[in-house]
């Protein structure tokens, strides 16, 4: 399956040895000119909370830096200054690069040494994402060509009018292909934010940065957990199937009526869903709602039983027999390394 595993045995290696950080994830990031303290602030806040143990803003799993000219401030579209943490170093010192456009007047009037600093990147294999008009920026430079974009509905026109011939993806907040990302920009960088730390610190990290920067549910809802990563899927018929199969893990659809609301006969469906996602779709159902239970058992104080009510499964046995087959531990096993990791 593409979406991230769960690991309670690495969890319970961490829970022992607490002062023992994982690799941490390292991000650089170019501004231009007018940029959108917004998207900025929506990157790097995500950055923070999921950087630290705690919430002393230590960055001990996720560190960053602002790239360009040392001494030479850039300054914001609502006119707050952001000066450089460091210079063109190599770029594969970085796990992501993140560049964040400007308003449109001013995409030509960034350091040359920008561009140059993306180029290096993309060629050294670092993950390249274009912000907001970002991507404006990276199709200038040819890391667009033969790829779908994500463009908010604002510059679809000028970007159009600059770059024809591109295929938008609607309805997303990002869109990822070949190691480079689209973005819309605002607040849609959390929900990249969040599968990238999902991706290289855990879903637990992800669903902390969920509840620092959002209003937690009142009755401890698994709402926090990542979603599952479906930008790697290019069939839309699988990619509306797993939409309704998240949403609907507690009750899932019968096969058969899923594949008569994709127009798709019931055997056909399954050979597509598996060559697609990796599994079939009553296997990607259970570890919706198993991933769903591990996250209510780390970070709710609810019951077993209540939490398996609430995940979908039958009963409490049902979900402890699982997290047994599957993770080789019970829920009692992972509530207790999930509180020994917090303290």
């Amino acid at each position: 399956m593409k979406s991230g595993r769960l690991d309670p045995l690495t969890t319970k290696k961490q829970a022992e040895n607490p002062a023992q950080p994982v690799d941490a994830l390292r991000v650089g990031i170019l501004l231009w000119p007018s940029f959108p303290l917004m998207s900025f602030a929506g990157l790097v806040e995500s950055l923070r909370h999921a950087g630290d143990h705690g919430d002393d803003s230590n960055p001990r799993y996720a560190r960053w830096d602002v790239i360009g000219p040392v001494n030479v401030a850039m300054r914001s579209s609502c006119g707050v200054p952001i000066s450089p943490s460091s210079d063109y170093v190599a770029p594969s010192r970085f796990d992501h690069l993140f560049v964040i456009g400007g308003l449109l007047r001013d995409l030509d009037t960034a350091p040359s040494q920008h561009s140059a600093f993306i180029r290096a990147a993309h060629r050294a294999g670092v993950p390249v994402h274009g912000v907001c008009t970002g991507s404006f920026v990276l199709a200038g430079l040819g890391l667009l060509d033969g790829k779908s974009v994500c463009i908010h509905p604002y510059h679809r026109e000028h970007f159009e009018l600059a770059y024809p011939g591109f295929r938008f993806v609607p309805n997303r907040d990002f869109h990822r292909a070949g190691g480079v990302s689209t973005v819309l920009g605002g607040v849609s960088i959390l929900s990249l934010m969040r599968q990238v730390i999902a991706q290289h610190l855990g879903p637990d990290k992800s669903a902390k940065v969920h509840h620092q920067m959002t209003l937690p549910a009142g009755d401890g809802s698994p709402d926090a957990v990542t979603p599952t990563d479906h930008s790697g899927i290019d069939d839309p018929r699988i990619q509306r199937a797993l939409v309704i199969l998240d949403a609907q893990s507690g009750q899932p659809p019968e096969i058969a009526a899923l594949a008569r609301m994709l127009g798709l006969s019931e055997r056909h469906f399954l050979r597509l869903f598996r060559a697609h996602v990796g599994c079939s779709p009553k296997a990607y159902v259970i570890e919706t709602k198993l991933r769903a239970a591990v996250w209510m058992l780390r970070n709710t104080r609810r019951s077993i039983t209540s939490i398996a009510y609430a995940t979908g499964f039958s009963s409490g046995a049902n979900l402890a027999d699982l997290c047994r087959r599957k993770l080789s531990a019970t829920p009692g096993d992972i509530r207790r390394w999930a509180q020994a990791e917090k303290g």
